[in-house]
């Protein structure tokens, strides 16, 4: 399963040498396949898109992150592009019915 993953600064900036522990642990997640990719924000922090069996795979993958107290996270599961359109679409035709027809 593929998992959006961000993390903003939080409460207190790390030291110097903590952010280069935490640019290592990235760079090694890159490298090993965990993580998709890495994008950074403007304004600080930035997502990946990770690669996980499970949502308590994700919380553990957060936990080893070395910034993990450091950070705020917002974490959503992914689908494919289209996995699911038909359900959405089936839905939406049975709004539109509803609506239509007053009940």
């Amino acid at each position: 399963m593929k998992y959006f993953v961000a993390a903003r600064p939080g409460p207190m900036p790390p030291s110097p040498e903590q952010f280069d522990a935490a640019i290592e642990w990235l760079d090694g997640k890159v490298q090993d396949g965990t993580f998709d990719c890495i994008f950074g924000f403007m304004e600080g922090g930035g997502f990946s898109v990770a690669n996980a069996d499970s949502h308590r795979e994700v919380l553990d993958l957060m936990a080893e992150y070395p910034l993990f107290g450091l950070v705020t996270w917002e974490v959503h599961p992914l689908l494919e592009f289209k996995e699911g359109i038909d359900t959405v679409r089936a839905k939406l035709a049975e709004a539109q019915t509803a609506m239509t027809s007053g009940g």
